[in-house]
């Protein structure tokens, strides 16, 4: 079996979830050596991400060179100024068709990671993740421009995909409630993955809070500063522990600028908040140390189709405090999260206390979060993953000259 797994809409300077993710599940391919050849079509501009995969056994790089696809990517956002589901589509499906029939001549399933389809008028089945459709939920949170391209884009995805994976049972029912063409049998939960080895090498980097000037004990909170990270209820719950309890909790915080970050500085400035420390983007391996040696990891989501960094904190060996939505709730089974309510900052600032005084608590679930966290390895994703591209071309060869064609969803897994 042939899968091609386009990775053409990767951003080599963001550092954030869906190249996690992408790469996570790629790693994961790769150890299990399976009886698969995958074909990755990459951009000159992010090729670099996908060297360590060139002179692996299954794999091929094919790159395709920036000035082939940075015209069509502009016209086709133009194209979405319009308005217009059908302009888009006849633009989009115009545009990339070269680069659709090459895919569709080379592979049997094509696996898309980064949320939307560039076309939409593949005849070979196509895999899409949708990682969380969050303009429903906040709109607020992003410019008009933003909801107008997500709202044709991914619903234009959502038609003409065949199958669509999910992080989590509730972005699975999340689709399923607002994309009423949807069948449940087209949309598997996989949930996301971790490095084991990676985050649970025990570093000793005792450099580490020299060179970014930090106190001996912290709080972590890993997350870009969008408004939906929440970071403004978790700055309230410190402010409330300093002035109820007089204690300065210190609390590092990473990830890009994003457009939350002038509202939480402004918070900072305020309120006079010397304890906060901002790293903004931070090396791979430092970050893994940040994590082995926080004393508590925070998650503070709004929304989330599942939330690495709780699975990352746990392969670190650090406990985690994260907001009780659905996601989490889902990852709690298994994982021991001091769950909180992400609208009340009382409820954190108890929850953070709680923890923070009391070190065989933490110690007890850190122990474990390492034991159980072994579930959501990058290995077992992809073993998951493979178990059923095989199952949707057993499902496609049997299909073929009957009814069933790409954009109809009527195949099932």
């Amino acid at each position: 079996m042939r899968i091609g797994v386009s990775c053409l809409q990767i951003d080599p300077a963001y550092m954030g979830g869906v190249n996690t993710y992408t790469l996570g599940l790629l790693d994961g391919f790769a150890f299990l050596g399976a009886d698969c050849h995958f074909c990755l079509y990459v951009t000159e501009a992010n090729k670099s991400l996908f060297a360590r995969f060139q002179d692996k056994k299954h794999f091929e790089v094919r790159v395709l060179p920036n000035r082939f696809l940075m015209g069509r990517k502009g016209l086709c956002r133009a194209s979405l100024l319009s308005g217009s589901r059908t302009l888009y589509k006849s633009t989009s499906d115009l545009l990339f068709g070269s680069i659709r029939r090459m895919m569709e001549a080379e592979v049997d399933i094509v696996y898309v990671p980064t949320v939307v389809l560039q076309f939409f008028n593949a005849s070979k089945p196509t895999v899409l993740s949708i990682h969380d459709i969050q303009h429903v939920h906040f709109p607020e949170f992003f410019t008009w421009t933003r909801r107008l391209s997500r709202r044709i884009t991914y619903g234009l995805s959502v038609q003409h995909t065949t199958f669509l994976q999910a992080s989590s049972g509730f972005i699975k029912q999340d689709l399923l409630q607002h994309y009423r063409d949807l069948r449940s049998e087209q949309i598997e939960v996989i949930p996301e993955g971790v490095n084991l080895v990676e985050f649970g090498l025990s570093r000793d980097d005792s450099s580490l809070q020299e060179r970014y000037r930090l106190p001996a004990r912290y709080l972590l909170y890993p997350a870009q500063l969008w408004p939906h990270k929440n970071h403004l209820l978790l700055l309230a719950a410190l402010k409330k522990i300093e002035t109820g309890w007089g204690l300065k909790i210190p609390l590092v915080l990473t990830g890009a600028r994003f457009s939350a970050a002038t509202e939480i500085f402004n918070f900072i400035a305020e309120t006079q908040m010397d304890y906060i420390h901002y790293l903004g983007k931070v090396l791979f391996d430092d970050l893994v140390s940040l994590y082995q040696k926080a004393d508590l990891v925070i998650a503070a989501g709004l929304y989330e189709s599942n939330c690495l960094p709780v699975l990352e904190a746990s392969a670190a060996g650090t406990p985690v405090t994260a907001s009780r939505i659905p996601p989490n709730e889902e990852l709690s089974s298994a994982l021991q999260l001091n769950l909180f309510d992400p609208k009340d900052a009382d409820d954190l600032a108890r929850t953070i206390l709680k923890l923070w005084n009391d070190p065989n608590l933490r110690s007890a679930q850190s122990a474990h979060n390492r034991k159980h966290v072994a579930e959501y390895s990058w290995t077992n994703a992809a073993r998951k993953y493979l178990d059923w591209f095989g199952r949707i071309a057993s499902s496609w060869s049997h299909a073929k000259g009957s009814e069933a064609r790409f954009g109809s969803h009527s195949l099932t897994a």
